[in-house]
């Protein structure tokens, strides 16, 4: 695709003529191409430079835009509560309510995106491991609070990545299979299977 808002004919038969030679040459084809007057642009991600030390969080001034979402200093963590536990996160889990919560479009205040998350505690005794996964309080953080009853062990067999990706997703099709009273042999049907819960309704009822 390419975006020519601001690009004369000149410039976009230049874009066009290097995805061809792109394709010839053996190099990378481009597939995202941003043309200007004077420049193309083309989608790379990098490393960013750490501007922050200690702990961060991900934070956003206004809701409209994913380009509003800006690392910030982590505030001091308050003291935790009864049946609360403390995470040091290593991956989140985002689903399309955080998308549409970042640009504004979700109904009413949906407070800060995230919720499914996977990290390090040091406040669960029951996990030896100290390793657990589940949901918690705006988890897109260096250090987040959760109740401890929202969280359970992560098994060996699953990294900080993957288990972070199931709780919502398996809590929705558990919830909504137990409701509806399936058991084995009935049938199922799955609208937007190919979304997360959907997936996971599919990989359920299997």
């Amino acid at each position: 695709s390419i975006d020519v808002s601001a690009a004369s004919h000149t410039s976009v038969e230049e874009a066009l003529a290097l995805g061809i030679c792109s394709t010839w040459s053996g190099e990378q084809i481009e597939v995202e191409v941003a043309v200007g007057k004077r420049l193309r642009r083309v989608p790379r991600l990098a490393e960013a430079a750490l501007s922050n030390t200690g702990p961060i969080r991900l934070h956003f001034d206004a809701r409209g835009a994913i380009s509003n979402l800006r690392i910030a200093p982590q505030d001091e963590m308050p003291a935790l509560e009864h049946r609360q536990a403390d995470l040091s996160v290593r991956a989140v889990g985002l689903n399309f309510r955080d998308v549409l919560n970042v640009l504004g479009e979700y109904p009413g205040d949906p407070g800060p995106p995230g919720g499914d998350v996977a990290g390090v505690s040091h406040a669960l005794p029951l996990l030896p491991a100290q390793s657990a996964f589940g949901l918690s309080h705006a988890p897109l953080t260096s250090e987040s609070v959760a109740a401890a009853a929202l969280l359970a062990g992560r098994p060996a067999t699953l990294s900080f990545e993957q288990a972070c990706t199931l709780p919502v997703t398996w809590s929705t099709t558990h919830v909504a299979v137990e409701r509806a009273r399936l058991r084995a042999g009935h049938s199922i049907i799955v609208h937007a299977a190919a979304g997360g819960v959907g997936l996971k309704a599919v990989e359920y009822a299997q």
